[in-house]
């Protein structure tokens, strides 16, 4: 046998085990991090019957205007769920433009009212109880559906333990305390204690976690009040500005990666998930913007319900998906649209 066909043959055994190997990794890891809910396929059915959900439906025009923009960007969506136990604590919408390099996030309060056939209770028409009945999955379809059928391409999901390791891989995250934060739950298990000064701090594992929890201050203590879930979220988009340079900074994502790897759960394939990571290596974190959804909070039938505003919403994400040549309040995109930047005037010799 010749040497050439000697090395042909060689290189091709060799890159057939090569594939092999690698495709099975491949595998395992896309089976193993996908998220295993034994609820997965229980359908979700909202209800539509239910007066309190808002769903305001744009002219025409509008609505395929959002639609249009979707259709001609190459934006990924994921939704992004900071498990509590079996419920989900923190909700995040997360829309990457690799072309851009742009990162948008909508944060989604927990209390979000969502109702769903054949769930009737108080709490269970909040958006938080939605993991337990239908797992990420279920979950996907529930923010696709607030957020205008916007596809919601992958789900990832990190426990409190997670995100504190990913915050010790990082060197911790720089935040400023502007008054003290003091809450004390004897009643959780371990008893729960977040007692911090005012300040400068740079924190690590679980007193991260505990700065991201933190809702309103112990009755009598004088604490910071943050404005219960609403307030907390504002401080969790800070953290992850934040954490997000920090992250950027020193570079080593793989030390990150392998540290997230034990308490995150996605459908993100690994092929997919390198190439995003490559997309997103020169990303400026200061370029990130965050939101949230938008609408109100009020009582109904004795609890709190965050209840969203669908033309706000639809606006929002128009504003997101033109990379914010749009304006994301409803009043001045009208205005601009109508002339209200005084090309009307000038034109009928009213210019100032």
């Amino acid at each position: 046998m010749g040497l050439k066909k000697l090395f042909i043959r060689v290189f091709l055994v060799a890159f057939l085990c090569f594939t092999v190997l690698f495709s099975g990794v491949f595998a395992a890891f896309n089976t193993f991090m996908q998220d295993s809910h034994p609820n997965a396929e229980v359908p979700v059915v909202r209800d539509m019957e239910d007066e309190e959900f808002d769903e305001k439906d744009p002219e025409p025009v509008e609505r395929d205007q959002l639609r249009r923009l979707v259709n001609e960007s190459n934006r990924v969506n994921a939704v992004l769920l900071g498990m509590d136990g079996g419920r989900s604590d923190t909700m995040m919408f997360v829309s990457f433009d690799p072309d851009e390099k742009q990162m948008d996030i909508i944060s989604i309060p927990r209390d979000t009212y969502y109702p769903r056939e054949g769930y009737d209770r108080l709490g269970q028409k909040k958006i938080n109880a939605a993991y337990s009945a239908h797992g990420a999955e279920g979950v996907k379809s529930i923010v696709s559906d607030l957020l205008y059928d916007v596809p919601v391409h992958y789900y990832v999901t990190l426990t409190y333990q997670g995100a504190a390791s990913v915050v010790d891989a990082i060197g911790g995250v720089p935040v400023h305390i502007s008054q003290r934060m003091y809450y004390k739950d004897p009643t959780d298990n371990p008893p729960l204690v977040i007692d911090f000064a005012p300040g400068n701090h740079v924190l690590k594992g679980q007193d991260a976690v505990k700065f991201l929890r933190y809702r309103q201050a112990t009755p009598g203590s004088g604490a910071m009040e943050r404005n219960g879930d609403l307030g907390r979220v504002e401080a969790q988009q800070q953290f992850m500005k934040n954490a997000m340079k920090q992250a950027m900074s020193i570079g080593n994502l793989p030390t990150l990666a392998s540290s997230a790897f034990r308490f995150v759960r996605t459908d993100i394939e690994l092929q997919d998930l390198v190439r995003y990571a490559n997309q997103a290596r020169n990303m400026n974190p200061d370029t990130m913007t965050t939101f949230t959804l938008p609408g109100d909070a009020r009582m109904q039938g004795g609890l709190s319900y965050f209840f969203h505003s669908a033309l706000d919403t639809r606006q929002l994400l128009i504003h997101i998906y033109s990379n914010g040549e749009i304006p994301a309040d409803p009043e001045e995109a009208r205005r601009l649209e109508n002339g209200a930047d005084g090309t009307e005037d000038e034109e009928n010799g009213e210019s100032s």
